[in-house]
C-alpha cells in the first residue's frame, strides 16, 4: 500500500527506550516525519525509521510520551501547537484505554524494571552484594577440589525484595546470566512464566534435556563473542517474546538432536561468570519423575557437579521449601553428605534492598508521614518501586487508584486468601508486623511465614538448622495489618493468639508487654476519624495526644475537655484522664494538642538515650525499648509542632502484669526523662507516663487514677502520671466485654502441653519433672 507523508515536525528532543535496541535511541534538534502504512504509525528522524502501534499516549504542554508496540517515546517539541499537531496524528484513529487491571498488570511489571538503588546507609546495592558473593563461592568451589556437592546455592528471602532484579542486574556486571521462571501456568505474577517451563518440569527424560540446556548455552558462548546484554537479549526466556523464544529453543534442540547418553557437559571457557538462575524453583520439587523416588530437582543436581570453572547456579525461593533444595548433612540422600565428605553452600537470603527508596527530604511535617506514597518509601524494594514507576510515567498510571496497591499488599500479608480463611500463621503474621514478631517455635512455620506472609529471614545457619525471622518497621504492612484486625474482629484475634499460647506454638514471652501494645493500637485505630483519612490508607492519620486518650480511657462526660475548649474540662470525675493530666502538669494543653501517628511498636538498636524520636515519628513507629532500659518499657513520640520536627515529646509507658499489687502512691520519671530519654527529646513541653499494672487487681476491681511524685519539686510541674490496674472496659471503655475477658484470659495463660482429660497422668509426670 501507498505511503503517505503526512507532516513533518521540528524536535527539540526525540528518545525511544526499547527492548530492540542496546541502549535508548536519542536525537536533539532533528526533523521529525509522520508517515504511516496500513494500520502501522512511522516516525523518521535523521535517517532513522520506526514503526508502531500506539498503545497509549499522554500530553503535557509541549512533550508527548507514547507507549507503543516498540517501547516508550518521548518527544519534546517546540511549542504546544507542534505539540498538539503529533499528538491529533496520533490519536487519529481511537485508542482503547486500558482498563484499570491491565494497567496495574503494566505497573507490576514496568516497576520490576526499575534500577535496585544503592542502600545509603550502607553505600552498596544488592547486584554488588550478590556479585560479591557469587564470586566468593565460585573461588571456594574451584579451590575446593570438589569438595562441595555443586556450584549452587539457594537465594531465598520473602516476596518484593528483589531477589530477581538482584540476579538480572548482574547483567550489567558483565555476567552472563541465564535466566529461567518456573512459576505456575495460572499465575500472573510477574516475571512471567519462561517459555522452557514446560520442558524443564516434565516428568520423563529430564536428564537428558538439563544436559543439553546447560551444554547448549556453554557451547554458545565458547564460540561466540557476544556481550552479556545481547546474551540475553538473544536467549530471553520471557514468554510471548517470539523472536527470542524461538532462538533459545532451536538453540537446545540444535543439542537434543544430537544427544547420546556419552555426551559431556562442555567445559565452559569464558572469563565473564555464567550464571544460571532458576526462579520459582520450588516448582522443581513438585515434579515427580515416572517410575523413580526422586524430583526434578534432584536430577538436576547430579548435573551440577560436572560444570567446571566460571560458573553458578542460583535457586530462587521463598524459604518454604529450603531444607529439601539445602538438606541437612544427616538427610541427604548422598552418603557422601552424610559422611560429611562433601559440602553445600549455606542460602544466600540478605540482601540490602530494605529502604532503598527512601527520601526523607518529603517528610517535612508530620502531616506528610501519613501519605501513602511516603509510607511506601520504608521497608522492602517492592512498596517504593510501585510508587516510583507510577510517579515517573508521566501521568500513565494515573487511572490506577492507589486502594489497589493497597489491597495487594494486605492481599500479600495473607498470601491471598480470603480474610475469613486466615490460619494462625496469618494472624501470627498480622500482629507481628504492629507489635514486633511473635515467633513460632515451629521451624517449619517460621519457613512457611517467610514464603506466605512476608516475614523476613534474618539469620538461616543450614548446617546447625537455626532459622530466624523478623518483622522489620514496615509502615505500609503495618496499616494494612490494622485492616485486617477489624476485618477479622479484635476478638477472633486474641483467640489466635491465645490459642497459640495454650498449644505451644508460640513462647509466652512478654505477655503483658504484648496485650498493653494490643491495647494501645487498638485505642489509636479507634481514635482516628475515618472521613479524614488520606485515601487510600483507612486507619492511619494524626490524632492529638488528647484524642488518643479519651479513645484510651474514654470520656467523663459528652463535653469533656477538647480541642475546641482548650482541653478544660469542667467535670468534677476524678477518673477522668484530662483531669488528671490537668491536676499534675503545668503546660498540660501544649501537650495534649501533640500530634501522633504511630501504627506499630519496633525495637531500637541501643538504649534511648542513645535513639532519637525523630526517625520513629518519619516512619508512624513507637518504640518498645530494649530489655534493661530504666523505668520504661515503650515510647510514643508526640510531635509538638505540626510545621517541622523541631520539637518532641513523648508518652511513656510501663507495663506491670502482676496480681494483687498494692496501689502505687508515690513515683517520679523526671530523673529519667531529663537524663535518660532521647537527645531530641524535648523535656520542657512536659511529658506522659501510663503506668499499666495489667494484673488483677487487689481489691478485684479495677481502677484508674493519678500518682504524684514523693517530694515535689520545681520540676514536677513537667510531668504527668496516669495509673491503672486490671484490664477492663471500666478503664478501658474502647474494649467491649468480650474482648476485655479475652485479654484477661491471655494474661493468665500458660503453655498447655496436654489438654484433654485422658492426658492427667502425662500432665503430673511433666509437672514433676519440670516445676518444683
Amino acid at each position: 500500500m501507498e505511503v503517505v507523508n503526512l507532516d513533518f515536525v521540528e524536535t527539540m528532543l526525540f528518545l525511544l527506550d526499547s527492548n530492540e535496541y542496546d541502549k535508548p535511541q536519542t536525537f536533539i534538534g532533528q526533523k521529525l516525519y509522520f508517515l504511516e502504512k496500513d494500520e502501522l504509525k512511522i516516525f523518521k528522524i535523521s535517517g532513522q525509521e520506526f514503526k508502531f502501534n500506539v498503545r497509549s499516549l499522554y500530553n503535557f504542554e509541549n512533550t508527548i510520551s507514547i507507549y507503543c508496540s516498540i517501547g516508550k517515546m518521548n518527544i519534546i517539541l517546540k511549542n504546544e501547537n507542534e505539540c498538539s499537531k503529533v499528538s491529533n496524528w496520533l490519536s487519529k484513529k481511537e485508542i482503547q484505554k486500558p482498563d484499570e487491571t491491565s494497567l496495574l498488570e503494566e505497573l507490576i511489571e514496568e516497576s520490576f524494571r526499575v534500577n535496585m538503588k544503592t542502600n545509603s546507609k550502607l553505600s552498596i546495592n544488592s547486584c554488588q552484594y550478590l556479585k560479591k558473593q557469587i564470586l566468593k563461592m565460585i573461588r571456594l568451589y574451584e579451590d575446593s577440589d570438589s569438595s562441595y556437592y555443586g556450584p549452587y546455592t539457594v537465594l531465598c528471602q520473602s516476596s518484593g525484595f528483589g531477589k530477581s532484579r538482584a540476579c538480572l542486574s548482574l547483567i550489567d556486571e558483565g555476567f552472563f546470566v541465564v535466566y529461567c521462571c518456573l512459576r505456575e501456568k495460572e499465575s500472573n505474577g510477574y516475571p512471567k512464566r519462561s517459555c522452557l517451563a514446560g520442558q524443564i518440569l516434565e516428568d520423563t527424560n529430564v536428564l537428558a534435556y538439563y544436559e543439553c540446556y546447560f551444554d547448549a548455552f556453554i557451547d554458545f558462548i565458547n564460540k561466540n563473542q557476544i556481550s552479556s546484554l545481547d546474551f540475553f537479549k538473544r536467549f530471553n526466556q520471557e514468554d510471548n517474546k517470539s523472536e527470542s523464544n524461538n532462538l533459545v529453543k532451536d538453540l537446545i534442540n540444535s543439542k537434543l538432536n544430537k544427544y547420546s547418553n556419552k555426551n559431556e557437559i562442555t567445559t565452559y571457557n569464558g572469563t565473564s561468570p555464567l550464571i544460571f538462575v532458576f526462579d520459582e524453583a520450588s516448582s522443581l520439587l513438585k515434579v515427580q519423575s515416572k517410575n523413580k523416588d526422586t524430583n526434578n530437582f534432584h536430577i538436576m543436581r547430579k548435573l551440577l557437579s560436572k560444570l567446571k570453572k566460571n560458573i553458578f547456579c542460583l535457586f530462587l525461593d521463598t524459604f518454604s521449601s529450603l531444607s529439601k533444595f539445602m538438606p541437612p548433612t544427616t538427610l541427604d540422600v548422598s552418603a557422601r553428605i552424610a559422611r560429611q565428605q562433601m559440602e553445600v553452600f549455606e542460602p544466600i537470603y540478605l540482601l540490602p534492598n530494605w529502604d532503598i527508596y527512601l527520601d526523607e527530604t518529603r517528610i517535612k511535617t508530620i502531616h506528610d508521614t501519613v501519605k501513602f506514597e511516603n509510607l511506601c518509601m520504608y521497608g522492602r524494594a517492592l512498596w517504593g518501586s510501585w510508587i516510583e514507576t507510577k510517579s515517573n510515567s508521566n501521568g500513565k498510571y494515573n487511572l490506577i487508584n492507589t486502594s489497589k496497591l493497597y489491597t495487594l499488599a494486605w492481599q500479600k500479608l495473607i498470601c491471598c486468601k480470603k480474610i475469613e480463611s486466615v490460619d494462625l500463621e496469618d494472624i501470627l503474621a498480622i500482629l507481628s508486623t504492629r507489635l514486633g514478631v511473635i515467633k513460632p517455635k515451629s521451624l517449619s512455620s517460621c519457613q512457611n511465614m517467610v514464603a506466605r506472609n512476608m516475614a523476613v529471614s534474618v539469620y538461616v545457619n543450614n548446617k546447625n538448622d537455626l532459622f530466624e525471622i523478623s518483622y522489620p518497621s514496615e509502615p505500609v504492612l503495618a496499616e494494612a495489618s490494622a485492616y485486617l484486625m477489624q476485618r477479622i474482629g479484635y476478638e477472633k484475634v486474641v483467640d489466635y493468639l491465645l490459642e497459640c499460647l495454650e498449644s505451644c506454638l508460640i513462647s509466652k514471652g512478654e505477655k503483658g508487654e504484648t496485650i498493653a501494645k494490643l491495647i494501645l493500637l487498638i485505642a489509636r485505630d479507634m481514635a482516628v476519624d475515618k472521613s479524614k483519612v488520606k485515601e487510600p490508607l483507612k486507619y492511619l492519620d494524626t490524632i492529638t495526644v488528647g484524642v488518643f486518650l479519651q479513645s484510651l480511657y474514654g470520656k467523663c462526660e459528652k463535653n469533656c475537655g477538647n480541642l475546641s475548649n482548650n482541653w478544660n474540662c469542667s467535670s468534677k470525675n476524678k477518673n477522668c484522664c484530662i483531669q488528671i493530666i490537668r491536676e499534675q502538669i503545668k503546660n498540660y494543653s501544649v501537650l495534649l494538642n501533640g500530634l501522633m501517628n504511630f501504627n506499630h511498636f519496633v525495637r531500637p538498636k541501643n538504649f534511648m538515650s542513645e535513639t532519637l524520636l525523630e526517625p520513629a515519628l518519619k516512619r508512624c513507629a513507637a518504640y518498645q525499648c530494649r530489655q534493661n532500659e530504666k523505668s520504661i518499657d515503650f515510647v510514643i513520640p508526640v510531635c509538638m509542632n505540626q510545621n517541622n520536627f523541631d520539637s518532641i515529646s513523648a508518652l511513656m509507658i510501663q507495663v506491670k502484669l502482676y496480681h494483687h499489687p498494692n496501689k502505687m502512691r508515690y513515683k517520679s520519671y523526671v530523673d529519667y526523662a531529663f537524663n535518660n530519654m532521647s537527645k531530641d527529646f524535648c523535656n520542657q513541653n512536659g511529658f506522659l507516663l501510663l503506668y499499666m499494672q495489667l494484673g488483677k487487681p487487689k481489691n478485684k476491681k479495677p481502677f484508674i487514677t493519678s500518682v504524684l511524685p514523693k517530694e515535689s519539686s520545681e520540676l514536677s510541674d513537667y510531668q504527668a502520671i496516669i495509673y491503672t490496674q486490671g484490664i477492663s472496659n471500666e478503664i478501658f471503655p474502647f474494649l467491649n466485654q468480650a474482648l476485655a475477658s479475652k485479654l484477661v484470659a491471655f494474661s493468665q495463660a500458660n503453655e498447655k502441653l496436654f489438654k484433654t482429660d485422658e492426658d492427667s497422668d502425662n500432665n503430673q509426670i511433666y509437672d514433676s519433672i519440670c516445676n518444683f
